[in-house]
């Protein structure tokens, strides 16, 4: 899994859609007080497509 990705060497620009709801989840846990590791909601989706892509491999 990348680390940064400020320093990807091919990045390419995804689009998604995604319900409402599920955005508002997002910025709720970001506003919230729970740990999380990301800093936007880019960053939230990365990540959850790389774990998913890792989980998938197992």
């Amino acid at each position: 899994m990348s680390k940064n990705p400020r320093l990807f060497k091919q990045p390419v620009r995804l689009i998604v859609s995604v319900e409402q709801k599920t955005v508002k989840q997002i910025d709720e846990l970001m506003e919230g007080r729970q740990h999380h590791q990301h800093r936007n909601r880019a960053e939230f989706v990365r990540q959850a497509i790389e774990r998913e892509l890792a989980r998938c491999q197992q």
